[in-house]
């Protein structure tokens, strides 16, 4: 056994090193100084956000910094929460537990409203999702949107429902409810967008801890995924520790 381990630990080390590097050049910014700096700029004014999550916890894990620095900054942050996220476990009442627990990541994080739209959990079609969107859109008048990138970070994680997501808000960008609003989104390739998110980086471990029925291992386990995807992302930005917007519009 000690021979077998011997034999292949130099491989898969290489090969860990080389997708780090290969998962660093797709997610984290082309020009990191430019993405930087557009991070900055979103957080220099108080903004009204909508931020849309597919599933309990999906903003959480990719922009709860952002959002936490955005209400910081004088905005307010209406999060819209499109599943009750029952397909994630086994248990009854998952679609009640997981509503809870956004409930909990939403007051660490001082979102000043959640909308839980119970939509079905890996059946959300576009054309429906649009016209909810469009009168949630309406009703709170945002000035910044957030929403996850129908392409996903990489080919591996792509879910339906964030795909649906992402494309809802882009057939109401096409249809001109954006004019005048920012568009991001989060979950993205090639981001356009860095903030840095190194200060309020243990408001988020919280916020993601707090999703306790979606996560396998004791809390260090989920502080170290936090943090390797903040170190992945922030790319050659100076952040310590980052999270990444692709700016569509």
């Amino acid at each position: 056994m000690a021979r077998l381990l011997n034999r292949w630990t130099f491989p898969l080390g290489m090969g860990a090193v080389v997708g780090w590097r290969l998962a660093r050049k797709l997610l984290s910014p082309r020009f990191p100084d430019v993405a930087l700096h557009a991070g900055l700029e979103l957080l220099s004014a108080p903004r009204r956000v909508l931020a849309i999550s597919p599933h309990p916890n999906d903003l959480e894990w990719f922009c709860a910094g952002t959002c936490f620095l955005l209400k910081r900054a004088g905005g307010s942050v209406t999060a819209a929460v499109l599943t009750r996220g029952e397909q994630g476990g086994n248990r009854a009442n998952m679609g009640q537990l997981r509503e809870k627990e956004q409930e909990q990541a939403a007051a660490i994080l001082g979102y000043d409203r959640v909308v839980h739209l119970g939509l079905p959990d890996q059946a959300l079609s576009v054309g429906a999702l649009a016209s909810r969107l469009e009168e949630l859109w309406r009703e709170v008048q945002p000035d910044v949107v957030l929403t996850f990138d129908p392409q996903g970070p990489l080919p591996a994680l792509n879910n339906p429902d964030h795909a649906a997501a992402g494309a809802a808000v882009l057939q109401l960008v096409r249809s001109g409810m954006a004019e005048g609003v920012r568009v991001y989104l989060y979950g993205t390739r090639q981001p356009n967008v860095s903030v840095d998110i190194t200060e309020v980086l243990h408001e988020k471990e919280a916020a993601v801890r707090a999703h306790r029925s979606q996560l396998a291992g004791p809390d260090a386990l989920s502080r170290v995924a936090v943090r390797a995807y903040g170190r992945l992302v922030r790319g050659r930005t100076p952040a310590f520790y980052a999270e990444t917007l692709y700016r569509l519009v």
